[in-house]
Order: C-alpha cells, then structure tokens, then sequence
C-alpha cells in the first residue's frame, strides 16, 4: 500500500493524529525543555547526524533530552546513557522497525517537542510521534508532513541534511554552549 494511502487510512481509523494546530512560544509557554530526538532509520541520514548527536550529548547529562536511535547504530555511537532509547528493528531489507516496541516505550510519554531527523516519509515513525503528547511536532516538510508536523523544516541546499539539523537544533533554542 501506498504511504499517502495508508496515512489516509491512519487517519480516518484514529491511528495517526493530526499535529496541535497552535504552535506559541511566549513567557506563558517558553522554548521546549522536554525533547525527544528521533534519529534517522537509514544509514546516509543517520551519518549525516552524527554531529547533531555529539552538539547533544552534553544536554543528555542533565535529562533535557531523550534520544530514539535504531539500534542497528548502537556501535555507531558507543553510548549507552540511560535517555538514549536504541529500538528494535527487524533485519529485512530495507530494515523495519518493531512498532510494537515503539509505541509501548512512548504511549504514555509527553514532552515539549518531538523532533523527526528522518528526512523521509516513515508511516510506522508517523504513527509513534502521533501517540506521543506534545504541543510541537517538528520534521521535514515534503508529502503528507501537514498531516504530522506542525513545525516543518525546508532542507536547506549544499549540505542539507546537516544544516537542517542545525535548524531544528536552533528551533528548540539549544545552544551547545549551553550543555
């Protein structure tokens, strides 16, 4: 099935939600201080943000992050830090993640801002960040982005990816002088 045509699907069963359609940040409602990160699924984009990972590593001391890496990059990274999730994925190919261990790890779960670097649609990502409470879904724009993220990143030209990074970085005001 399609990806347009199961998002639709999703959707109209309840198991895709729409983003917040308000996105503020004012004194009343400050910069993100709850995040999750949601590293790409695929290789390229995965090394592509690498040094987004290391610009965060010193926000993961204090618990003002939580990262979601597939674990098939655990050796990749070489950290094994409690707020860094490495989920399951299943070894086809490409590799398919296990949605059942996704969900359950952050059904209940509500942070200030969830941040997609996958650069590419995932349905199976799309229904994880649905089920997540939280006021900002940030991610690429592209197909179908309106019906998942309310805040959308335009990759930029030249080295894209990394620099989008660095854009969703600035979005939730995280200075790495500030780890």
């Amino acid at each position: 099935m399609k990806a347009g045509t199961r998002i639709r699907l999703y959707k109209s069963v309840g198991l895709i939600t729409s983003p917040p359609s308000e996105v503020v940040f004012s004194p009343e409602q400050p910069q993100p201080r709850r995040l999750l990160f949601i590293f790409p699924l695929q290789r390229k984009p995965f090394m592509e943000s690498r040094p987004t990972f290391r610009r965060l590593s010193g926000f993961l001391q204090r618990n003002v992050i939580d990262l979601a890496v597939a674990n098939i990059f655990r050796d990749e990274l070489n950290d094994s830090r409690r707020s860094i999730f490495y989920f399951p994925m299943v070894q086809e190919e490409p590799p398919i993640l296990r949605l059942d261990v996704l969900l359950a790890r952050y059904r209940n779960e509500s942070f200030d801002a969830v941040i997609n670097m996958e650069p590419e649609l995932n349905v199976q990502l799309a229904r994880v960040i649905s089920v997540i409470e939280t006021p900002r879904r940030i991610g690429f724009a592209g197909p179908y982005a309106d019906s998942l993220y309310n805040i959308q990143i335009h990759p930029r030209s030249g080295d894209r990816l990394r620099k989008s990074y660095s854009q969703m970085l600035e979005l939730c005001d995280l200075d790495p002088t500030d780890a």
